[in-house]
């Protein structure tokens, strides 16, 4: 993204003008579309780098955490709500028969691509809907999902879907998050207005955005045995990744811009607020804490 009106903390840089405050100019459909059930972040390629520094932050524990869940080469392994691929790449680099399944065809070609260019023969992605995969019942060793679960309607039903494509004693790996848990020290008001307005727009789309501490007892209603929980939770004083919830909360409030529930001004004061504490080496900002879950099919086998 290209430089806006304040200076950029470390690689991860401010929304240029355009998309945030001036009269001229829509917020772009690109930007701020919904895709799914009520997925209010980025569905173009203007996304793209925001789901990269995802991939920086997250996967060194994604990786740990699958191999605590028992993942090994050879495994039927499926991601839902892949993005770019990262992890269904990552699982075919180390042997498995990865499939990463998204409703963002966008994402899903540059995913297929980098997947041929680091010649993973055993990586494919497609489009699908979570809640009806396409996948042969009781096919799959071990499924992956990050920050999925909070942007559907219908959790249960999603790992339901799940539990039906998974083999008995088959793993459900999930990492969602709890957004009320972002905030900044010293206080940034803007900050924690901006958190609190967009977990009250989820409420009223009827998604739940604090829904990882509640990830193990969506797993339990739909059918799943509880292996594993733990939860981990980002801070940053400075460093290139410290403005990144400056970022998605941002790209969450241009889907509410869009919709009318806030003003394009009010969201160019809170980011200009939100700047300001990220740009100070003073103040720490807390990302979203990350709920982890390992949940089993039950083994029907006597």
């Amino acid at each position: 993204m290209k430089n806006g009106s304040r200076t950029s903390v470390g690689a991860l840089r401010v929304p240029p003008r355009s998309l945030i405050g001036s009269s001229s100019s829509a917020v772009t459909p690109d930007e701020s579309s919904t895709l799914g059930d009520k997925y209010l972040l980025g569905s173009g390629r203007s996304d793209h780098d925001r789901l990269r520094v995802i991939s920086a932050i997250h996967d060194g524990r994604t990786r740990e955490l699958l191999r605590r869940a028992g993942f090994v080469s050879g495994h039927r392994f499926v991601e839902f709500g892949c993005g770019l691929g990262y992890v269904t790449r990552w699982a075919a680099s180390e042997g498995a028969h990865a499939t990463g399944i998204d409703l963002n065809e966008d994402h899903l070609a540059v995913a297929a691509e980098l997947a041929h260019e680091a010649g993973l023969k055993t990586a494919q992605f497609r489009c699908a809907n979570i809640y009806e995969p396409g996948l042969e019942p009781e096919s799959v060793d071990v499924s992956y999902s990050r920050w999925l679960m909070v942007h559907l309607n219908r959790p249960v039903d999603a790992m339901r879907a799940i539990h039906a494509a998974l083999k008995p004693g088959g793993v459900m790996v999930c990492e969602e998050a709890d957004v009320s848990a972002v905030y900044a020290e010293p206080a940034s008001a803007a900050y924690a207005e901006l958190r609190d307005i967009c977990m009250e727009g989820a409420r009223q789309r009827g998604v739940d955005y604090s829904g990882g501490r509640r990830a193990h007892l969506w797993a339990k209603e739909a059918g799943f045995e509880i292996v594993h929980v733990d939860a981990h939770h980002p801070h940053y004083v400075t460093g290139e990744h410290k403005g990144f919830w400056n970022w998605t909360l941002r790209a969450v409030a241009l889907g509410m811009v869009k919709e009318g529930s806030l003003t394009e001004a009010r969201l160019e004061e809170l980011v200009a607020g939100m700047n300001e504490a990220d740009a100070s080496p003073d103040t720490l900002v807390a990302h979203c804490r990350m709920h982890q879950l390992i949940a089993k099919k039950p083994d029907m086998k006597v």
